[in-house]
């Protein structure tokens, strides 16, 4: 007969709490599946996020983690098919009541009719349900998420255009975006998925896919300012060579063209672009997040 796996090793500087570690002790001289499939083991939380660490893992792969930011201290889900994170309770007081109820509103969890050892263990623990937190789970998000860490081709730019490769990859909810907007002098109004901000005085047009999120800054006619790789502005294809080596492809409109790509930031998938049609009197700059196939 199978008993629940629970080992937890939590990350250095992390004590788990004592309630944890007595549940942790008991579920695992209990029958597998009782009251749930799950195992309490430690695991990295997912997209490095700071200030939590996963102590459950489900089936499907999805986990759960205690959030350290705030006291009492909310689970919440990662879930294995989707980036957004959801609170599953607001504290682990909370979290176990759920649990011995079956309402934890997770199949995997939920599962499972033998739950009176549970809920006696629970009664015998004076387990009761703390007062919750303030706590905003998109906030935490936000907050929480690592800095992207800028590549040497990135930091080579001029404070303009390192400005605008800094957008790529932003979604049009972040709550930084119109700040980082107006730092660029660009406008900030609202953007939307699928549309584009242009700024036709300087030309710049910073588009966005359907999935919310930045993927384009277009440098069009108007624009005079600093490039890449130390590519002047209003040079011809001659001169562009000295700087960005032989063309990597040709035009698929505009009567053909030479287009030279260059990556500036591989981690992220960060490219930049020149490219110009036969008849065109000017040339088109572009960087952007180029697509896995």
């Amino acid at each position: 007969m199978s008993k629940y796996f629970a080992k937890l090793k939590p990350p250095k500087g992390v004590t788990v709490p004592p309630l944890l570690v007595r549940f942790a002790k008991w579920v695992a001289t209990q029958k597998y599946g009782t009251f749930g499939t799950f195992e309490l083991m430690t695991s990295e939380v997912p997209g490095d996020l700071s200030g939590a660490w996963c102590f459950l893992s489900l089936p499907d792969g999805s986990l759960l983690a205690l959030v350290s930011t705030v006291e009492p201290r909310p689970v919440v889900l990662f879930d294995s098919e989707s980036d957004v994170l959801k609170v599953v309770a607001p504290s682990l007081e909370a979290f176990l009541l759920k649990l011995g109820a079956g309402k934890t509103r997770l199949n995997d969890l939920d599962e499972g009719d033998a739950r009176e050892a549970l809920q006696a263990w629970l009664a015998k623990e004076k387990v009761k349900a703390p007062k919750p937190a303030k706590f905003s789970v998109k906030a935490y998000q936000r907050d929480a998420a690592p800095a992207p860490v800028e590549s040497e081709g990135v930091k080579k730019l001029a404070p303009l255009p390192r400005g605008l490769v800094s957008l790529l990859g932003m979604s049009v909810k972040d709550a930084t975006l119109p700040a980082a907007l107006k730092k660029l002098k660009l406008p900030t109004k609202p953007l939307k998925a699928g549309g584009a901000l242009k700024d036709k005085k300087r030309g710049i047009t910073v588009r966005i896919g359907r999935n919310g999120v930045i993927s384009e800054v277009h440098l069009g006619e108007k624009y005079d300012g600093p490039l890449a790789f130390k590519l002047p502005s209003g040079v011809n294809d001659f001169t562009a060579k000295k700087f960005l080596g032989k063309p990597t492809g040709v035009l698929k409109k505009k009567d053909g063209g030479s287009v030279w790509e260059k990556v500036l930031d591989a981690g992220r998938g960060i490219y930049f672009e020149r490219s110009r049609g036969h008849f065109d009197w000017w040339s088109e700059h572009r960087f952007f997040i180029k697509k896995v196939k």
